[in-house]
């Protein structure tokens, strides 16, 4: 009984330790002088030094090893996603790691604890945007950028959350799961500058940074919080740069696109007043090293984010970004897609940002391109309207504003009367509304 139990383990520990000895490839080759062409199997350490195996010859039978050094003398083909990003984890340290420590188990699911904390923490606060078109999408764009998991075997599935934030940020977890901002997802362009922003991102989920960052918290007596794990060194972020740089190499996109992601992030952070944008370190230098940043207005992609432009715009006023909001809203009247509120938001933020009866009146012609030409103009338009006129000193027009705001108010309350299910927060707020009116013809 004894010698079975024993041999049960040796075959456990050999199997363990055979699971450590090499890291399955599937990539071509080319040598740069003769042409020969090879296939590379798996990469493993021979004594001491990181190597490659080669598929068995057709002649002989037999595979061979290659240093990894010695590969400066081939041309690697990247066939597909999957070798793609093994060949640019194999120019990392990454393998090497795996092959001499192992995947690190214990400090992998200490991350994903981390993370999954923030990620219940997140969905109790109501945090997350949901638009399941919206992340249709984006997942499309994800699937090709990176595999749906490590083709090594570490740990993690790459998936993708939506955040409710103004301000233009993204990042990966540990876990495998990529947050963008619905500020970030307004700062863009078009779907090619959301590629180079998600592979530059996954790239240190690829290249394993976080375990790289826990490690170096720890060894430091810093604590591995989350916010520590995700703050990578300048050296992290130029591999990323490149990696994305690859990927956009791989579809053809120039690499401008990387550049002309991290400008638009600027110019957006500027307009709220924010220069440091923490998910972007040395944005500015960066941005520099990308000589020929290209515009690419997408009508696709403005149609496809418009209801996050409107619904950031929102937050920017309610958060006195008005420059902001109004920079948000004027891209979807530009593509057409902007709603009534839409263009009655845009009034009111020209109105906070106005300084002369020229500016209240170019804010007054907006608004009532929505009072002059909807059937039932939103309560929110004539309120708008009178607000303008009492700015600009017409009482009586603004008094006949006034009355039409409280007819729209008494039209609503009658909607949501109808209405069956519990309404009586709007109609709370409509009562509200009809007693600023009265309160307003007063005054």
């Amino acid at each position: 009984m004894k010698k079975t139990t024993i041999l049960l383990i040796s075959l456990l520990l050999s199997a363990a330790g055979d699971a450590f000895s090499q890291i399955p490839l599937s990539l071509k080759a080319r040598h740069r002088t003769d042409g020969d062409t090879i296939t590379l199997t798996s990469v493993l350490r021979n004594r001491g030094l990181l190597s490659v195996r080669t598929s068995p010859d057709p002649v002989t039978g037999k595979s061979g090893n290659i240093l990894l050094d010695d590969l400066r003398y081939y041309e690697i083909i990247p066939e597909n996603l999957e070798s793609l990003w093994q060949m640019i984890i194999l120019r990392s340290p990454v393998y090497d790691n795996l092959l001499k420590s192992g995947y690190s188990y214990e400090t992998r699911s200490a991350m994903e604890d981390l993370m999954k904390e923030y990620l219940a923490r997140a969905e109790q606060n109501n945090s997350f945007y949901i638009d399941s078109y919206l992340e249709a999408r984006l997942y499309a764009i994800l699937r090709k950028v990176y595999p749906v998991r490590n083709t090594d075997r570490r740990p993690g599935i790459l998936s993708l959350r939506i955040l409710s934030e103004i301000a233009p940020d993204a990042w990966v977890g540990p876990d495998g799961t990529l947050v963008i901002t619905t500020g970030l997802i307004a700062a863009l362009d078009n779907e090619t500058e959301m590629m180079a922003l998600m592979a530059q991102e996954v790239a240190h989920f690829a290249l394993d940074h976080h375990l790289s960052n826990y490690t170096s918290t720890v060894t430091s007596g810093i604590n591995p919080a989350l916010g520590n794990i995700i703050r990578y060194t300048g050296q992290e972020e130029r591999v990323a740069d490149n990696c994305a740089i690859s990927v956009l190499s791989y579809y053809g996109k120039n690499f401008s696109f990387l550049g002309s992601m991290l400008r638009n992030v600027m110019d957006y952070g500027e307009l709220m007043g924010s220069f440091y944008l923490g998910s972007f370190p040395n944005a500015k230098s960066r941005v520099d090293n990308y000589q020929g940043t290209i515009t690419d207005k997408s009508a696709d992609y403005d149609k496809l984010v418009a209801p996050v432009i409107s619904y950031n715009a929102f937050m920017a006023y309610n958060q006195s970004h008005y420059l902001l909001c109004r920079r948000l809203l004027e891209r979807n009247i530009a593509s057409g897609t902007a709603t009534a509120d839409d263009i009655v938001l845009l009034s009111q933020a020209m109105m906070n940002l106005s300084g002369s009866d020229h500016e209240d009146l170019e804010a007054l012609v907006l608004v009532r391109s929505v009072t002059d030409s909807l059937q039932e103009p939103p309560p929110g338009a004539f309120k708008q309207e009178a607000l303008l006129l009492l700015r600009l000193g017409r009482r009586d027009e603004a008094e006949t504003a006034l009355d039409r705001c409280r007819e729209a108010l008494e039209r609503e309350e009658m909607k949501y009367s109808s209405k069956s299910g519990d309404w009586s927060e709007m109609l709370s707020y409509l009562a509200s509304e009809k007693d600023w009116v009265a309160r307003t013809r007063a005054r």
